[in-house]
């Protein structure tokens, strides 16, 4: 799977600090305020409570954050592109795909 090089070097070393299932999409908040909305076609029953983020592979409909202590969020997106959003603190777009 590639590694998406754009995403891994603007959230490389955030910390999570929650994951919020919601109906149609996952709310990642990191520790530093910064906001990572992923459209999912379902979200995952076994969410991880943390973790830094050591790089993002891409493939298709899947996602992979992969973690510092070598744990892996997989997700699968609603669609190969246009399911990621990524804000700052301050509401500002930083990333969309």
């Amino acid at each position: 799977m590639a590694r998406n090089q754009k995403l891994t070097s603007l959230i490389q070393g955030r910390t999570i600090a929650s994951l919020q299932p919601q109906s149609v999409q996952l709310l990642i908040t990191f520790t530093d305020g910064s906001k990572m909305t992923v459209r999912v076609s379902e979200v995952p029953q076994n969410l991880p409570t943390g973790g830094t983020v050591k790089a993002v592979r891409q493939s298709g409909t899947t996602l992979e954050l992969d973690m510092v202590d070598g744990s892996t969020l997989a997700l699968q997106t609603a669609e190969a592109t246009s399911c990621v959003l990524l804000r700052d603190k301050h509401g500002e777009l930083e990333y969309a795909d």
